[in-house]
């Protein structure tokens, strides 16, 4: 009888010993360990003899499986943020916005990023910087407005008092004529 081949075991090894071995490799986040290393871990923890040069061998298939696993799941959420934003124009939260940059700067650093990907997903992140930016301006627009119509106000306090009181006005005229007088006639 034929002894099996070591990588034949590892390519044998079920969804949930590829991963651990993946990250003994150091593809998830944690640094790599030595092969002989993950030769002993293999063997006490999951009872699988193989030999360091399997290992190495074997580290170019799970790579791929993983780096592949990888920009799979940053396409479709890229596809998912650019449907929502399609969708939604305007609408992501910080927290979307936080992922948003964080699934951009993953498929960045990733070295099968396609780059349309890359494009789509940082054009995204673009447009909620500018999106930010725009609502800052329009906030800083509102406070100056508001500052400049209170100083208005204080101004025409006296002419205010005495629409205020005018007992031949209803309150639409009251209202209409203090706007009149803090900010002239209304444009047609």
């Amino acid at each position: 009888m034929r002894k099996p081949r070591s990588d034949s075991k590892l390519d044998a090894l079920p969804r949930e010993q590829r991963e651990k071995l993946a990250e003994w490799y150091g593809l998830r986040d944690d640094p790599p360990l030595a092969l002989k290393k993950i030769r002993d871990l293999l063997a006490s923890e999951f009872g699988v003899a193989t030999s360091v040069s399997s290992l190495s061998d074997f580290y170019p298939k799970i790579a791929a499986d993983v780096l592949l696993a990888r920009r799979e799941q940053a396409v479709t959420t890229a596809d998912e943020l650019a449907k929502a934003a399609s969708e939604t124009p305007g609408q992501f939260d910080e927290a979307s916005i936080d992922l948003l940059k964080q699934r951009t700067f993953e498929l960045l650093v990733k070295q099968c990023a396609s780059p349309k990907d890359v494009k789509a997903l940082f054009g995204l992140v673009l447009q909620s910087r500018a999106q930010e930016l725009e609502q800052k301006q329009l906030q800083l627009a509102r406070e100056k407005f508001e500052f400049d119509a209170a100083a208005a106000a204080l101004k025409e306090l006296p002419a205010l008092k005495k629409i205020a009181g005018d007992r031949s006005l209803d309150q639409q005229a009251k209202l209409r004529a203090v706007r009149e007088r803090l900010f002239g006639e209304v444009p047609e």
